[in-house]
């Protein structure tokens, strides 16, 4: 158990802090509505302009990690009552988020075309990777949260977990009928909320606060429900993170026999890319493409049946005169 009595925190301090029904219970609560409306306005005005900045600001405001760590030390101190009303906040308060991102992105014009939106492709495609960072910021934020003199971490802690801008891309892919991107987004919210659960949860345990509670019955059961919970998360992240790795190895190789195909010419291979199950090479070139057969030369390192298609890019500008 960690021993630092002199600055953690104390049960009821920490409860005072994590829990919107306990002290001025309409304050907070209009507090967390406002924040996180606000929040999620600014989400998806950043996201539908690809601006990183504003996404960020977004992260700052947004309260939605606020109950997260309320259920995660509501499940250590034994305390069901103060669990399902922070799981409640939290479901409730995400519903709204996606509810926003959907409404906005209907009201407001397609500035930037989906497809080429760093702020929605980077959420949609979940790995392993985004829950190694979502579980470490959930230590952070417990820890933040359990001591007295380490308060400031928590801005850092609010950017580095992602919580309200993939929830304004569920309803803004949704709205887009692109209910795979959705989904993916969905999945980055989930487990970023499970990692900062699981975290809070551990970190709030060494602490000692569990110590501090007699019931156990309902803690047990909570940290088997949560558990299961991330195992069913962590699976399709695994399958994710396998295929993206797969495919990129795949790109990687292709671009090298495409460059070793394109030496002897004055064609330049741009990039490779997939498009659904096509394998598209994107060149810039003088001449006529080089004599020599790719396809050949991408066997074994592009799957079976794969079909090549060669994008030929001129690069010609052409001045066509002034618009009167």
């Amino acid at each position: 158990m960690v021993t630092t009595r002199g600055q953690r925190r104390t049960v009821d301090e920490l409860g005072e802090e994590l829990f919107l029904d306990i002290g001025d219970v309409a304050t907070k609560r209009w507090r967390f509505a406002i924040l996180l409306t606000l929040a999620s306005v600014i989400a998806t005005a950043g996201v539908l302009t690809d601006s990183t900045a504003t996404v960020i600001g977004a992260m700052i405001v947004a309260p939605l990690g606020t109950p997260i760590i309320g259920t995660a030390f509501g499940i250590v101190i034994s305390d069901l009552q103060r669990v399902i009303a922070s799981a409640v906040t939290v479901v409730l308060g995400a519903a709204a988020v996606v509810a926003i991102g959907w409404l906005l992105a209907a009201l407001l014009p397609d500035v930037v075309p989906l497809a080429q939106n760093g702020q929605v492709t980077g959420r949609t495609s979940p790995g392993l990777i985004d829950l190694v960072a979502a579980i470490a910021t959930g230590f952070a934020g417990a820890y933040g949260l359990a001591r007295k003199d380490v308060s400031d971490v928590m801005p850092g802690v609010a950017i580095a977990i992602s919580l309200v801008p993939p929830l304004a891309v569920v309803g803004i892919t949704a709205h887009a009928g692109d209910l795979d991107g959705a989904f993916g987004a969905f999945q980055l919210f989930a487990s970023n909320m499970l990692a900062m659960i699981v975290a809070g949860s551990i970190l709030f345990t060494a602490y000692g606060y569990a110590r501090e509670t007699s019931d156990e019955f309902n803690r047990r059961w909570a940290y088997v429900v949560v558990g299961f919970a991330t195992l069913v998360i962590v699976a399709p992240l695994t399958v994710t993170t396998v295929q993206t790795v797969r495919l990129q190895n795949i790109l990687n190789r292709a671009e090298e026999i495409a460059v070793e195909w394109a030496a002897d010419s004055n064609t330049h291979v741009v990039r490779t890319d997939f498009e659904g199950e096509d394998l598209l090479i994107f060149v810039e070139d003088v001449d006529d493409l080089p004599s020599s057969d790719l396809v050949s030369a991408l066997s074994g390192a592009a799957p079976a049946g794969t079909v090549v298609i060669v994008n030929r890019i001129g690069g010609e500008r052409i001045n066509v005169g002034t618009v009167p």
